[in-house]
């Protein structure tokens, strides 16, 4: 099936990726430098945009996935569910599960029956505390993610030569709700962050690229300096506004993937990109890990308790992915390789409807 009017090339998968993998890779590192500096008492405020790296990266690679063949809204739903959602839920349940029986381990965590109900199905809601959050944090951004998923897997239905266009005007338009209602409640305002711009960034991003439309080389590696420059800025100045992120991170952040893609691979990926595979494990569980590092390690002289937790939270990602992630998704694959009925049957009506 020849690509639609416009996208003019279909790159490679080894090429399309590697620059993704580094990406993903020094995305969930500043993510884990960010938590363990804080605990240390250090400042790396912009370590933390390393989730606006993720969401943009998280458009590009929706629509290059989404793309790629037909495919039903249930069929890509079940599919994203089924990639995201297990190793998150192990965890949860893990830490869940500890909070209850040794209470002194996890003391600022209170699990309910309801706030595991609404963290395991990805439902913004408030903690303890009044803050939206999930029983396991960087779960906040997995409601985000699932929320576009269902968007995206929505999108499917229309025309494919609208699809792009309608998808993105969706989420400026309840980015523009969020900003103008400013809703108090967690699900609205998950549901009309700003933060959605930053998906729909990625999704034009990959239209470019596909488009054959990126800039050359040498502008790509501009625009890396660019967006390492300006998070170097920011954290220099200890300018920022949550309000404001969108802009602060969120640009700079499409500075790093765009760049990267135009730049080109830089080499074969090798352990980088395998830590690129294993970045969600990363992510998931780097707050346990930045947390038994400082009770294990805090003692150390900063320096050596960054070096420390960044090496542990390698170590455990890496076994992680290896152990638990991908025979999970492997095992997942396998199962879903026959599909409800309702899913097969969309699944070929997209196929018998797309364009020839």
């Amino acid at each position: 099936m020849p690509w639609a009017a416009g996208e003019r090339r279909r790159l490679p998968v080894q090429h399309r990726l590697i620059e993704i993998q580094f990406l993903r890779a020094f995305a969930a590192l500043a993510v884990v430098l960010h938590h363990a500096a804080g605990r240390a008492d250090l400042g790396f405020a912009t370590g933390a945009a390393g989730v606006d790296i993720f969401f943009v990266i998280s458009g590009f690679i929706m629509w290059m996935v989404g793309t790629q063949r037909p495919t039903s809204p249930l069929r890509f739903a079940w599919d994203r569910v089924a990639r995201v959602a297990p190793l998150y839920w192990l965890v949860t349940l893990g830490i869940a599960t500890l909070a209850v029986v040794v209470p002194a381990a996890m003391p600022n965590l209170q699990p309910t029956l309801e706030t595991l109900a609404l963290s395991l199905f990805f439902v913004p809601h408030r903690d303890a505390s009044g803050a939206v959050l999930p029983l396991l944090v960087p779960g906040w951004t997995l409601n985000c993610e699932m929320f576009f998923y269902l968007l995206f897997a929505a999108s499917l239905a229309l025309p494919r030569s609208i699809r792009l266009g309608a998808l993105s005007a969706l989420l400026g338009l309840l980015a523009l709700a969020g900003l103008v209602w400013q809703p108090e409640h967690p699900v609205a305002s998950t549901y009309t962050s700003p933060l959605l711009l930053e998906f729909a960034a990625g999704l034009a991003l990959a239209a470019l690229w596909r488009q054959g439309r990126l800039p050359g080389r040498a502008a790509g590696r501009a625009m890396l300096l660019l967006g390492l420059g300006a998070f170097a800025a920011l954290e220099g100045s200890g300018v920022f506004v949550e309000s404001w992120r969108v802009l602060l991170w969120g640009v700079p952040a499409w500075l790093l993937v765009a760049g990267a893609l135009a730049a080109g691979p830089i080499g074969k990926g090798g352990a980088v990109a395998r830590l690129g595979d294993a970045s969600y494990s990363i992510y998931l569980l780097h707050p346990l890990l930045v947390g038994a590092s400082w009770r294990l390690l805090g003692w150390l002289p900063a320096p050596a308790y960054l070096a420390a937790t960044l090496l542990l939270s390698i170590g455990a990602g890496l076994a992680c992915f290896h152990l638990l992630e991908q025979p999970l998704g492997q095992r997942l694959k396998q199962l879903f390789r026959a599909p409800p009925r309702a899913v097969a049957f969309g699944h070929r009506a997209a196929a018998a409807a797309a364009p020839r």
